[in-house]
This record gives structure tokens, sequence and C-alpha cells, in this order.
């Protein structure tokens, strides 16, 4: 697949608007511990704000890919990057942890866009037999931020603590929001936006409903958020296992953490060589088949207490097998929306968080200082996810043969 000049460069910004939630997410990881010190608080007070993170990119998805619809893609950008950079520099002069909480939901619920537009991008500026090698090579480019991401906080705390790690993001938003406003051209004029519904159903909900009378766009929402659930399991509790039961210091498990996240990024790169040999579904399908063996093996593992190394290489292995399910899904999902890709992507997004909230919440509640919740709920989230993409694969199929 060759680019143009034009093109490498559209995928470049669409890339670092999508590390927008990676690098909010785990610089901050290493610092759990000197922000609870800092704001006399515990460290699951301090856990909360990435549950609160996550509501609030669930939320703010549904705004942005809604309005994208209807006034373009490159207004909202600027506009929610702009406060994500405020909010940014707002949490640095949080006084209490309620204060951060806040200043966290306004950074999610802001940087939600740099999530939901990007794929909206994708869909409207390049052509269908594109699009899934174009999802990879963007998966593949922000990838790079949860590898590097939790370093780079170590370093930065090793500075002038936490508030530098803030002060970063907020640096990183000024940088992206220059990039669109001189260099990201506008993909969606909302004259583009051509249905056969009536000036009264085109109303958001109307907009939503079309989008979920869509069969396969619901399917592969189902799998995507089902995956990305299992993936922030992993990342909310890869503190505990890896530095708690692991005993290893935030300086190795931000290593650890970065090798297992080149499995995640081996596994988006793949799907664009895959889908030249196979078919996206098939792909989703065998993927989410090794998932579920992996989820298996791992809920065993830990059952049995079988040392940290293997978990950590069956961990490796399943990221491999997320990687491939996170960026097949968005394709899937989002193939039959040309016209309503911000409102499709919305939703996914939208699916891919609150469930991941939910099931957060819920692990929270039963951890009890265990990582069998853990693996548990990857496991639960597997065989979901193979369980629908083989029912809908056979029913794509059938329809074909007939």
């Amino acid at each position: 697949m060759k680019l143009s000049y034009k093109e490498i460069l559209i995928v470049i910004i669409l890339s670092l608007l999508t590390s927008f939630i990676a690098l909010s997410i785990d610089l901050y990881l290493p610092a759990f511990k000197s922000i609870a010190e800092d704001l006399h608080t515990d460290m699951g007070k301090v856990q909360v704000s990435l549950s609160v993170f996550i509501g609030g990119l669930a939320v703010g998805q549904l705004l942005w890919g809604t309005l994208s619809d209807r006034v373009g893609r490159k207004l909202p950008l600027i506009i929610a990057i702009i406060v994500y950079s405020m909010a940014s520099i707002l949490a640095i002069t949080a006084d209490s942890i309620e204060e951060l909480w806040l200043y966290r939901f306004l950074q999610a619920f802001s940087g939600s866009a740099g999530m939901v537009l990007p794929r909206a991008v994708v869909t409207d500026y390049f052509d269908r037999g594109k699009t899934a090698k174009i999802f990879s090579l963007l998966a593949l480019i922000s990838g790079v931020a949860p590898i590097i991401a939790p370093s780079i906080g170590n370093l930065l705390l090793g500075g002038n603590g936490w508030h530098t790690i803030f002060f970063a993001m907020a640096v990183f938003g000024a940088v992206a929001v220059l990039l669109v406003i001189f260099f990201l051209p506008e993909t969606h004029s909302p004259k583009q936006t051509t249905t056969t519904y009536t000036k009264k159903e085109r109303s958001v909900l109307a907009s939503y409903a079309h989008v979920f009378q869509n069969k396969q766009f619901v399917v592969y929402t189902l799998v995507g958020s089902l995956t990305f659930s299992a993936l922030m399991v992993y990342i909310s509790n890869s503190p505990f296992l890896i530095m708690e039961i692991g005993g290893f210091t935030g300086t190795e498990y931000s290593l650890i953490f970065g090798l297992n996240a080149i499995g995640m990024v081996g596994g988006n790169y793949s799907v664009g060589f895959l889908v030249n040999r196979f078919s996206t579904m098939t792909l989703v399908k065998s993927a989410s088949l090794f998932q579920t063996i992996f989820a298996v093996l791992l809920a065993a593992c830990m059952l049995a207490e079988i040392p940290l190394a293997i978990i950590l290489v069956l961990l490796f292995f399943s990221l491999i097998m997320m990687g491939i399910l996170l960026t097949a899904t968005v394709d899937l999902a989002l193939a039959p929306f040309h016209n309503d890709s911000g409102t499709a992507s919305a939703v996914f997004g939208f699916f891919q968080l609150g469930l991941t909230f939910v099931l957060s919440g819920i692990i929270g509640l039963v951890q009890n200082n265990s990582v069998m919740p853990m693996a548990l709920a990857l496991l639960s989230c597997a065989v979901i996810s193979f369980g629908a993409t083989t029912v809908f694969k056979n029913m794509a199929d059938n329809a074909t043969t007939k």
C-alpha cells in the first residue's frame, strides 16, 4: 500500500491524536503513590481517578462524534484539544483528590475527541480497500505511547513530581492543536451527510437508531468493547500483579509493561498484512479463538499459583490477540457507515468505555488482594467475543451461499 506525502502526514497526525488517551492514562500510572501522599489520600481513591477518566471518555465521545457529523471534523477537534490542555494545567493546581477527579473527567471528556474523530477521518478520507491497513498503521504508530509512557512518567516523576506529568500532557495538547490547525484537512462537510431521513428524523436519537439497526455494527462493537475492557482490566491491575505480587520496582514495572505493550502493537500492525490473506471477519474469529485459549491458560495458571514469568508470557501472547481484535473490529463496525461515521465511531467508543467502566468497578469491589477477578474477567470477555464472532460469521457465510 503506497501512500502520498499528504496521506502520510494525515496518518501521523491521527496517530498522535489517538495517543492522547494512552498517554493520559499510562503516563501517570507510576505516580499513583506520589499523588496519594501529596493529596493526603489512599491509593484506592487515586485509582478512582482512572475510573472517572474512563467515564469521561465514554460520555465525551457521544458529543464529539455526533457534532462532527453536523459541523465537520476539524473544528470539534480544535476545541476539544484546547479544553484538554486547559484541564491538564488545572490538574496541576489540584489541592484535593476530589479536585483531581473533576479535572481528570474534563480531560477525558475533551480528550475523547482524539479517540472518536480520527476513526471518522479515516473512514471519510481513505478508500474502503485501504481502511483496515490504515487503522493498522495508526495502531502501530500510536501504540508506541503505551510502551514508552510509563518510563517517561517515571522520569518526569523523578524531576518535579507528579505535577510535571500533567504539564507534559498540556504541552502535548498544544503541539497537537497546532498540527490539526495547519496540516489536517477537513474531511467531512455537513453537506456530505446524505440520508433518506426527513428533517425531523435527522435528530441525534435518529442517528443512533440508524446505527443500531446494523447487525454487523452491533456484533463487532460488542467484540471491540469486550476486548478493550479486557485490555483496561489488565492495565489497571498490572501494578498490583507486577509490583505487589511480583515484587518488582517501579522502573522494572515500566520495562515489563512496555515489553507486553510491544505484543499488542505487533498484533495491531499484523492486521495490515493478514488482511491480504484472510477476510477481516475470519481474522477476528481466529483471534478471538486464540484469545479464549490464552485466557483459559491464564486463569488456570493464576489459580495454581504458577510462577509470574509464565503468566507474563501468556499475557504477552494474549495482548497480541487483543491488538488484532482492536484494529479489525473498528474496521468492521464502521464499514457500513461512510456518511455517519462520526456517530458510529462515537457509539462504538461509548460502549467500549462504558463496558470498561462497569467491569472495572465490579473488579474493584471484589478484588480483595487477588488476581483471580482479573483472570475471570479476561476469560469472560474472550468467551463472549468468540461466541459472538462465530455466530455472526456463520450467518454471513450462510447468507453468501444462498
